[in-house]
């Protein structure tokens, strides 16, 4: 038998048919995984009709063929070696074009198994005619057989059953095709799937934390108009540049500079009412400048906290905020004094729910964020890393 399923004098180039085979079906996938990869083609295109697919299909075919010729090693020229191919090869290529695009969608995804069966055998019956003709269109006498110790001319039972042997393994082949295409289109519409659902949920969890923190800033700036504090304008300029930042930041992520720079103008603003209260900001390690991003609107929520359930810092006791990086880790840390009866439970807002929840979708299994009370301190802590 030679490369293309026929049997042939003693003496005829030889190699094995499958190898070819298995040759077009890794350089195929190869290049639906790197396209897919790089998202310049969607593997969907593979499983469509029209004449764009297929030829599309045809070059593929013929390039894996291409492939094998190169690194396999001939007495024959590389343009002998790729017509004989091409001449004995193509109704192999369309039985697996149209079992893939055509017969498995129709019958098998649809659960008719009656008339996937009876097409699986008309298309096999229509390759094993299309075979015989188009082999003895080149060759005369291309079905000979080794009997009786000697070569022979086969017979129709020799035939059908070198053909339907080989039509069999590429029917195998066009079934494997095809659920890989489907294996790898439903992880891809699931991974879209999943993307779409976490920006939706951060999107979600920044609206919901935007009122939050204007609601309770809003409140500063109402108790500076009540007594009638000449603050109040600088306050509203002040919010007015917080919320600007809040509203108009869409990037997923944000330079550390700015988110700082965003909680220091926060804690300037809550001082316009409370001027005495006394807050110890303390930045360490690694240059804030450098090019470290994380997620806006992470640094709030602690603070925002010990603004509203703590007690006011003193000169003793002063509310202590630590910003530090080290190793490309991102170390936040919020400390508060509050009152004797007031529990962990009574101080678990909405706040710290979207953060945590925040956290979990943007960091899984790496980032850590604790809260702790002890000797009448709240300790909220955040570990993250930073890109």
């Amino acid at each position: 038998m030679d490369e293309h399923g026929v049997y042939q004098k003693k003496g005829g180039p030889y190699q094995k048919s499958l190898v070819v085979y298995t040759g077009n079906s890794v350089v195929i996938i190869i290049f639906i995984t790197l396209k897919e990869e790089t998202g310049n083609m969607h593997i969907e295109y593979f499983t469509k009709s029209g004449w764009k697919n297929f030829l599309l299909s045809a070059i593929m075919w013929y390039t894996g063929i291409t492939v094998f010729i190169m690194i396999t090693f001939s007495e024959f020229s590389f343009v002998y070696r790729f017509l004989y191919y091409a001449k004995y090869t193509w109704p192999s290529f369309l039985l697996c074009y149209t079992l893939i695009i055509w017969i498995i969608p129709r019958f098998l995804l649809t659960k008719r198994y009656v008339l996937l069966f009876i097409s699986n055998i008309l298309t096999l019956a229509g390759y094993i005619t299309l075979r015989y003709y188009n082999n003895n269109y080149f060759e005369q006498n291309p079905y000979i057989v080794f009997r009786n110790s000697e070569y022979q001319p086969g017979n129709l039972f020799d035939i059908i059953a070198i053909e339907l042997n080989l039509g069999i393994v590429f029917t195998f082949i066009s079934y494997g095709y095809r659920f890989f295409f489907d294996w790898v289109i439903i992880e891809q519409k699931s991974r879209k799937l999943e993307n779409e659902k976490l920006k939706a949920d951060l999107a979600m969890l920044r609206y919901q934390l935007n009122p939050h923190f204007l609601f309770n800033t809003i409140n500063n700036i109402y108790y500076l108009a009540i007594i009638k504090s000449e603050k109040t304008a600088n306050a509203l300029l002040k919010l007015s540049e917080l919320l600007r930042y809040v509203l108009n930041e869409k990037d997923e992520l944000v330079p550390l500079e700015k988110e700082t720079k965003y909680l220091l103008e926060f804690i300037e603003l809550y001082k316009f009412r409370f001027p005495d209260e006394k807050i110890k900001i303390t930045i360490e390690g690694e240059s804030l400048a450098s090019n470290f991003n994380i997620p806006p609107l992470l640094f709030i929520t602690f603070i925002e906290n010990a603004f509203k359930h703590g007690k006011q810092g003193t000169e003793e006791d002063p509310i202590t905020v630590v910003i530090k990086i080290e190793n490309k880790t991102l170390f936040y840390k919020v400390e508060n004094i509050i009152g004797n009866n007031l529990h962990k439970e009574e101080i678990n807002g909405i706040g710290k729910y979207n953060l945590e929840k925040r956290l979990k979708l943007l960091y899984p299994n790496r980032h850590k964020i604790t809260f702790e009370i002890s000797n009448n301190k709240h300790i909220a802590e955040l570990e993250i890393p930073v890109l």
